[in-house]
């Protein structure tokens, strides 16, 4: 294990038991066994470091959306299937979500609050995608409200477990919900959210997310960091020049997208070129 990845372990178990505004760095490098100097090494804060950790879950979330995405099951088993690995993430970090959810933590660093903003914007999109997946073209006019009540369902049961905590089914607690989900799917005639108005904020947002020049800009804050894995390193080099290219090849991107997918480091650069991927073949 790396120094900043012990630190970071570390600190998530003392916010989880102390809360964030209470843990110092002190208290970190303590039960680190470090001086402050190393930690200085890793982070130049503890502002860096809560901008590190919520990269560290991010990463997670997404990593969990890009498999169920590019998962050939059953389309009718997306929907459960996105509701249990949430919920299994929950349980694997409990301590720490049950901490923010319970000290409702509001992040002050910008930075921390740009980065939610971005997984809140990739995460829409992600489900609206399982929604197509699962519905197809009968929701079409009302995807964004079963978006919010697929977001409103996780959000609300999340808040449950973490103030009811107990071992439990998840598996039963996902169908139980995919079940909510279509018979509102099946049954729901009249819809408020509008494209028009879900787009007057969002759309912009992830358009610019799903460039080529914000690619880069992610790329190039992994690069080098993987010279001992060549696969890794030399799928970074090469996306970076196809992206580079007036039109890129998009089965080079898709491919060399594939060879970054098991590492959770580039589980938002591998969402964004499936997705710039997609864009371009649907105007193709």
């Amino acid at each position: 294990m790396s120094k900043k990845l012990m630190i970071m372990e570390k600190a998530i178990e003392l916010f989880s038991k102390n809360g964030v505004e209470s843990t110092s760095i002190q208290d970190i490098t303590n039960a680190c066994g470090i001086s402050k100097g190393a930690f200085y090494l890793s982070f130049k804060s503890k502002d860096d470091l809560l901008v590190e950790i919520t990269d560290y879950f991010i990463k997670k979330f997404i990593a969990v959306q890009n498999e169920i995405l590019d998962d050939s099951i059953p389309v009718n088993e997306k929907l459960p299937k996105f509701f249990y690995y949430n919920f299994r993430l929950l349980e694997e970090h409990y301590s720490f979500i049950s901490m923010c959810m319970r000290e409702n933590f509001q992040p002050m660093n910008n930075e921390v609050i740009q980065k939610i903003k971005e997984f809140n914007t990739v995460h829409n999109e992600a489900l609206l995608t399982i929604i197509h997946q699962t519905y197809g073209e009968k929701v079409e006019h009302f995807k964004y409200d079963l978006l919010l009540v697929v977001r409103g369902l996780l959000i609300s049961y999340t808040e449950f477990i973490t103030t009811h905590p107990r071992k439990y089914n998840f598996e039963q607690l996902a169908n139980s919900l995919a079940e909510k989900v279509n018979i509102i799917a099946e049954h729901s005639t009249l819809h408020f959210v509008t494209e028009k108005l879900w787009n007057t904020k969002s759309a912009s947002s992830f358009s610019e997310m799903v460039s080529k020049e914000h690619i880069l800009y992610l790329l190039r804050q992994l690069e080098g960091q993987y010279k001992k894995t060549p696969l890794i390193d030399e799928s970074i080099h090469l996306l970076m020049e196809e992206l580079m290219k007036e039109k890129p090849r998009l089965a080079i991107l898709s491919g060399l997208a594939s060879n970054l997918q098991k590492n959770e480091d580039f589980s938002m650069v591998v969402f964004l070129v499936r997705q710039y991927v997609s864009d371009l073949q649907s105007v193709s």
